[in-house]
């Protein structure tokens, strides 16, 4: 079986972020799953405790430790400060296994043009952020002619709906995989918070013809009355500035529940657990997913789907490419979301059930992965 690289950058660097963690793993785990040797290789700048709150050995072991957690301890490497250093793995020995690679998933990363990586015949890079990257790839090198072969998770990415110029490149959709042996459903009554894991800011801004494509937090404001009115418990853990005195007050008036996201899903267990813990997710999508009617599918959507939770997400446009309705509801309005939350509080069971169906004929990375093996000619 041919070897894979997954290709990240800057991973190692944030050790408590552990929603993009789930999301490199589970392309890890999954071509595993598949009988495909893979190796995970993360770029990670210079960094110092002058700028930034972790030192080079914290997010060393950190990572070594996640790669121990999951059977990679072998099959990873830290490629430091442009090859200053290498973690993991010798240099010698990830070039060795760049040689015999023959699949690159480059995962929104920057593929230096010196890279050894350019060799490796197939070279997909994966877009997670539908919109931004095509904004930012006009103006900003995205390393994006260093691949050839490109995968997007907004599904009208290319299609007229779509509000961006695709640069004349041919993305191929996907839906974010998930490994269901890793997110087995967890279905329990008890259970009464609707949640997500969110950034409440971001830092994905783009301007577009003179039109701003934000973040979340003017989408939330959008729905700041649904816990006042539908008096259903909404406990999102969320990365929002403590020194966000306003806005923090401002939710908490309209009785949202806000987690410490640190503390609740800082950990790739944690994280785990929050969902599985919750009854269902209520989230609203970045502003620049709505507005240039990407088709958007979250990574986290799909954990709450396989873990039997039914999801209330705002739409993107991706009604067309996934069933909705039950187990999967969306949203415009603000009567939308109201009538979502009722629907699957009067149909809890059923709705659990049609989740992680969902995530079983669509998410699967046995699917998923599967089928970017056939489009790239490696079936």
């Amino acid at each position: 079986m041919f070897k894979a690289i997954v290709g990240t950058r800057g991973a190692s660097r944030i050790p408590e972020f552990a929603g993009p963690t789930w999301v490199w793993l589970q392309y890890l785990l999954g071509l595993r799953k598949l009988g495909i040797e893979s190796v995970w290789l993360d770029f990670l700048n210079s960094t110092d405790l002058v700028n930034h709150h972790h030192s080079l050995d914290y997010l060393i072991e950190k990572h070594a430790q996640t790669a121990r957690n999951f059977g990679l301890q072998d099959h990873y490497c830290i490629n430091y400060n442009n090859g200053e250093r290498y973690f993991g793995m010798t240099e010698k020995h990830l070039l060795q296994i760049v040689a015999d690679a023959e699949l690159l998933i480059n995962i929104s990363g920057h593929l230096p043009r010196q890279s050894s990586l350019i060799r490796i015949p197939r070279r997909a890079y994966i877009d997670v952020d539908p919109g931004f990257v095509q904004i930012w790839a006009q103006t900003t090198d995205m390393a994006l002619d260093r691949h050839n072969f490109f995968f997007t998770v907004g599904q009208n990415v290319g299609h007229p709906s779509f509000t961006i110029p695709t640069l004349n490149i041919n993305w191929h959709t996907i839906v974010p995989p998930v490994v269901l042996d890793e997110w087995p459903p967890h279905i329990d009554e008890q259970f009464q918070g609707f949640s997500t894991i969110a950034d409440w800011r971001g830092s994905q801004i783009a301007i577009f013809d003179e039109v701003q494509y934000g973040g979340k937090r003017e989408e939330f404001l959008k729905f700041l009355q649904l816990p006042l009115v539908t008096k259903q418990k909404i406990e999102p853990a969320l990365c929002i500035g403590y020194d966000e005195y306003e806005d923090l007050a401002l939710l908490d008036q309209h009785n949202w529940k806000i987690k410490d996201p640190y503390f609740y899903a800082g950990d790739l267990y944690s994280y785990r657990e929050f969902i599985q813990f919750s009854k269902a997710e209520f989230s609203v999508a970045k502003n620049g997913y709505v507005k240039s009617n990407s088709g958007w599918i979250s990574d986290r959507t799909v954990c709450y789907l396989a873990s039997g939770k039914p999801a209330l997400v705002q739409s993107t446009k991706f009604e067309e490419h996934l069933p909705t309705g039950k187990g999967l509801i969306t949203f415009q309005t603000f009567d939308d979301a109201v009538k979502g939350i009722a629907a699957i509080n009067n149909d809890y069971q059923s709705h659990c059930h049609a989740a992680r169906q969902i995530a079983e004929k669509y998410c699967d990375s046995d699917l998923v992965l599967g089928s970017i093996l056939e489009q790239v000619g490696l079936e």
